[in-house]
């Protein structure tokens, strides 16, 4: 609009699901940029006979101009992100029978496939859009949980959005299997409040639905300028990046004695254990247990708790205001000092510096 405008746009805040609207019919414009929920809008929409270009995919073909995502990619996207970790077994959870999410999945097996590894597909049911919209949420958490626990472990796992995600996370709770130890759990979408607030944090390809918008913009108003784009025209868009949380954040361990030590130090390192603690948990000698950690992950039991508790350290540290007193007792370090250290001694910056480079003084305002 900044580019391209003057523009007058009509816009009208409106539930997914909602009946079309008594203006629709009445409604006189040179053109229209459409998320159309239904076959009755698309219907009212395609009669009016002015430039449309579309943004929804899960309705099918209207006939328009359509900006995509870039299934393709982001399918890739997933499957290099868990092979990157060491994963040699794979898994797609998707909605079968939609486009955009057999297109994911086709491209993710590929993609797992063309390395040399296996890829179990969750043979779902196929649901109506409605239903997805309106979410069956219980209705397949008993057969998702029997299919989680059955797959080979350690099992790299992706999910076709970030809230099919969130029930596999649920899936894998019932069934017991440890995220994301025996399984790393990875969705679409980036939705930061269906991240941030799952169990664990979900990691998830960040899509570029700021380009989206921008390019179907200009495409309209090109349309509107008389450029004629053909029938079938389709503007894929690729992703960004991952976004990486704990339910991606670890190395696969096939070791099951290594598995169960890293579960523990993940889930305790925050409370001030030490190499004793893991070893009286696993009821295993020290050479022993590095032994396995050796040749698991290279490393030393003592290393992962410390490379943990920093973890969390940079954490508190670039989402919150808290003292570094506070920090330093949160992450299990009895003394600012000795984590400061650490700090310096892993990262090169002490904690102030690295809050100054990274915290909340450092983030874009979002713009109303």
């Amino acid at each position: 609009m900044r580019e391209n405008g003057p523009w007058s746009m009509f816009f009208t805040d409106r539930a997914v699901n909602e009946l079309p609207p008594s203006w629709l019919n009445s409604w006189t414009g040179h053109g229209m940029i459409s998320r159309v929920p239904s076959p009755e809008i698309r219907n009212i929409v395609a009669a009016k006979h002015i430039p449309v270009v579309d943004l929804n995919e899960q309705t099918g073909d209207m006939g328009v101009p359509l900006i995509s995502n870039d299934h393709a990619a982001i399918g890739r996207m997933a499957a290099e992100h868990l092979i990157d970790r060491g994963f040699r077994q794979f898994a797609f959870l998707g909605h079968t029978g939609h486009r955009w999410s057999d297109r994911r999945g086709e491209t993710f097996a590929k993609t797992v496939r063309s390395a040399g590894y296996d890829c179990e597909i969750y043979a779902g049911q196929v649901n109506r859009g409605s239903d997805l919209r309106e979410g069956a949420w219980n209705v397949e958490l008993d057969q998702l949980a029997l299919w989680a626990a059955s797959l080979p472990k350690p099992v790299g796992m992706m999910a076709c959005t970030d809230f099919r995600a969130l029930q596999l996370l649920t899936a894998c709770q019932m069934a017991g299997v440890a995220v994301p130890e025996q399984a790393a759990v990875l969705g679409v979408g980036a939705d930061d409040v269906a991240c941030a607030l799952s169990d664990p944090p979900l990691s998830s390809i960040v899509l570029n639905a700021w380009r989206m918008g921008y390019e179907a913009a200009a495409l309209l108003d090109r349309m509107m300028k008389g450029e004629k784009v053909p029938r079938g025209f389709e503007m894929p868009m690729p992703p960004l990046e991952v976004s990486v949380r704990q339910s991606t954040d670890v190395v696969a361990i096939s070791d099951p004695m290594v598995a169960n030590a890293v579960r523990f130090i993940r889930k305790n390192a925050d409370k001030g254990i030490n190499v004793e603690d893991v070893l009286r948990q696993l009821g295993v000698s020290r050479t022993t247990l590095q032994e396995h950690f050796r040749n698991a992950l290279g490393s030393s039991i003592h290393d992962l708790i410390v490379s943990t508790r920093l973890s969390r350290v940079k954490q508190l540290l670039s989402e919150t205001d808290l003292t570094l007193a506070e920090v330093s007792m949160r992450c299990g370090f009895r003394h600012v000092e000795y984590m400061s250290g650490l700090m310096r001694q892993h990262t090169g910056s002490t904690p102030g510096q690295f809050r100054r480079e990274h915290g909340l003084a450092n983030r874009p305002q979002r713009r109303s």
